[in-house]
């Protein structure tokens, strides 16, 4: 068998076995049945470690259990928590209710670190812009009637200006 053989057969193994995983997840008839021959926990002795009441039915006292037991105990205990906290994540609504009730909890928060604009500010941004708009059309129609009338005071500035030297003109000839 050449590698590409062995990578071709490797990769219809994983794909089968995907398959299967995916049909006895949505077959609910089968899982009942792979659940009743897989054992719920790994260790038989495993209840006992957790302290948990074994199949006599009574509990084991915590006097009884060394304090190296009473760790993996509470360390049994810590990744139970965190594994059913990833169980839970896995759903994708259950995390997107989570995010959003974050959300909604730190907005406030979010908006003010984050430096996020709000639709509030967004209207008195629009405002602003509405006010500065009128403002520079008024300065520019101020601005266009000075440059007429400048215009027109040139216009009579030169005027006078060449009157004068015409005066002056006629004064130095005489």
């Amino acid at each position: 068998m050449d590698a590409m053989e062995v990578v071709a057969v490797i990769i219809l193994i994983v794909a089968i076995i995907i398959l299967v995983y995916y049909y006895l997840l949505n077959s609910p008839g089968s899982m009942s049945k792979l659940r009743s021959y897989v054992p719920t926990t790994a260790d038989a002795h495993m209840n006992e470690i957790l302290g948990k009441s074994n199949d006599t039915g009574y509990d084991i006292p915590k006097d009884d259990v060394p304090a190296e037991k009473e760790e993996s105990e509470s360390m049994g205990k810590r990744i139970k928590i965190k594994l059913s906290d990833i169980d839970s994540a896995i759903n994708t609504d259950a995390f997107s209710n989570k995010i959003d009730a974050f959300l909604d909890e730190k907005s406030d928060e979010l908006i003010k670190s984050w430096s996020l604009a709000t639709t509030d500010d967004l209207e008195e941004l629009q405002t602003k812009f509405s006010q500065t708009t009128s403002n520079v059309d008024k300065l520019d129609k101020d601005f266009n009637e000075f440059r007429k009338t400048s215009e027109e005071f040139q216009k009579a500035t030169e005027e006078k200006l060449n009157d004068l030297d015409k005066r002056i003109e006629s004064l130095e000839n005489n």
